[in-house]
């Protein structure tokens, strides 16, 4: 039985990237695109991975992580004005 854990990702409503649909790859597989103000939930086996996105005019730094069984971890994917893109995570509380 494979061991799952999640990472969520949840797409902030900024303005400088507002039209433009995020493309978010895991391992550099695509598993889904978000527009503004949406968010996905990824069922992911307990390990290793990297995380990134991309639009059209531009995309993520590569983000490694690693999740244990069980485990849910969030980023917020914001994009800039200068038209970038960043994943930030959140800590629960």
């Amino acid at each position: 039985m494979i061991e799952t854990a999640y990472v969520e990702i949840k797409r902030t409503r900024e303005l400088g990237t507002m039209g433009r649909k995020c493309r978010v790859f895991l391992n550099d597989h695509f598993v889904g695109a978000l527009k503004r103000k949406q968010k996905m939930t990824i069922e992911v086996p307990a390990g290793t991975h990297t995380l990134f996105a991309t639009n059209d005019a531009s995309f993520t730094e590569p983000v490694k992580l690693s999740v244990q069984a069980g485990d849910t971890i969030s980023y917020q994917l914001k994009g800039r004005r200068n038209k970038s893109l960043s994943f930030t995570k959140i800590i629960a509380f």
